[in-house]
């Protein structure tokens, strides 16, 4: 079962990986490195952005869904989706204005860039993480992003017009936001659900969700934009690399996704799988950085047709940042939330936000991206390490009330 599950989920994010990977040397022989690079930024800048969106059901959502029983689940969803829906409408402008600056006045790449992607924050992946059903993940989440995303790379390659690829992913964004909603809401009767709780209630519950979010999110964000306002000229480089270290992080989903579901079992021994959720995600990320730090640079020199390969100097600390992003992904989402301690996953984040953001902006000040990556690797790593001392204080805790 639990491999069968891990697979599921494994498939799902191999496809976008596989896909993203192979689309970035077709966008960049389409509208070239300067464009690829403004697509980056839009996406990195709007995923930022969509942590407002989501509010935190990214973080808590999954293990809420494992732990709850179908009505609960039903009801943590509709709720989620309303909330969500009125944030997009609240954004989505402020997000245009933002990208509008940021591309030097690039008004339809930056309206259709906000509207698009911030779309991906309605859906129900983790709804379905939570569920153990990865392939509903599949095949109402995944497969219509997909297409679109495919159609898009066609559409461009036909025309060389950016704007095509965006919009036609836009409409598999859309597309699985509200298929993934009726099925997960079919043959709900709303009249047997709990009663759905005050929009100001709801947001308010998130809160520790959210600000853990929006402060890693922002670390996550900087260095693009750092190195935009700074260093304009390698904004290609760093965008490749920032990619490529994401995809890493995508590819990592499955086992974060599993964790998610398996943790919390409550007919389980928390204590047991809790530990070995923490030493396999840190085992893990040490293989994965490893890989990241060597072959980046040679992946990159291929997917960029030779035109911004990306120097080890850069890669290493991104390879060390991963350590970090894996070992918080598990112990934080899967076992901090289930022993109800978020608000140490946004302590943690605000730990690493107040040491890496100042260090920077200053290296990006100075002209250093290798530097830029090492305080993004600091960064992370403080969050992790702060996450594992809170969790090892809950176990003692648990075993002392018992």
């Amino acid at each position: 079962m639990a491999i069968s599950r891990l697979s599921g989920f494994t498939v799902s994010v191999g496809i976008v990986t596989i896909l993203g990977i192979v689309s970035i040397p077709i966008l960049i022989a389409t509208v070239g490195d300067q464009g690829w690079g403004t697509l980056a930024l839009i996406q990195t800048v709007s995923q930022f952005a969509g942590i407002v969106v989501a509010f935190g059901w990214g973080v808590t959502g999954a293990a809420t869904v494992a732990s709850s029983d179908a009505l609960r689940r039903h009801a943590v969803f509709r709720q989620s989706l309303r909330a969500r829906a009125l944030l997009y409408v609240g954004v989505a402008p402020i997000l245009a204005i933002l990208l509008c600056l940021l591309t030097r006045g690039d008004v339809l790449i930056s309206v259709v860039g906000a509207v698009v992607y911030l779309l991906p924050n309605l859906g129900a992946s983790w709804y379905f993480a939570g569920e153990g059903r990865p392939k509903r993940l599949v095949l109402f989440d995944t497969v219509p992003t997909v297409v679109g995303a495919v159609l898009g790379l066609v559409a461009t390659w036909i025309t060389g017009e950016l704007v095509h690829y965006m919009i036609l992913q836009g409409i598999g964004f859309l597309t699985a936001v509200i298929v993934s909603a009726l099925v997960v809401l079919r043959g709900t009767r709303m009249e047997s659900e709990p009663e759905i709780e005050p929009l100001s209630r709801t947001l308010a519950n998130q809160r520790h969700a959210v600000f853990a979010n929006m402060v890693s999110g922002l670390y996550v964000t900087l260095p693009m934009v750092a190195v935009q306002l700074f260093l304009p000229g390698l904004q290609p480089m760093y965008a490749l690399a920032d990619r490529l270290f994401k995809y890493c992080s995508v590819a990592f989903l499955p086992i974060q996704q599993f964790f998610q579901s398996w943790v919390p079992d409550p007919n389980a021994d928390f204590r047991r799988r809790s530990r070995i959720a923490t030493l396999a995600a840190a085992g893990i990320g040490l293989v994965a950085g490893a890989l990241i730090a060597i072959l980046s640079p040679w992946v990159s020199g291929i997917l960029s047709v030779g035109a911004n390969p990306v120097p080890w100097q850069v890669s290493l600390p991104l390879g060390v940042a991963f350590v970090g992003i894996a070992t918080a992904a598990v112990v934080g989402y899967a076992c901090l939330v289930t022993v109800h301690r978020v608000r140490a996953i946004a302590v943690s984040t605000a730990i690493g936000a107040i040491i890496g953001a100042p260090l920077i902006l200053l290296f990006a000040a100075l002209g250093s991206v290798p530097l830029v990556a090492w305080s993004v690797a600091i960064s992370e790593l403080c969050v992790a390490g702060y996450q594992v001392l809170v969790l090892r204080s809950a176990l003692a805790e648990r075993d002392a009330a018992e």
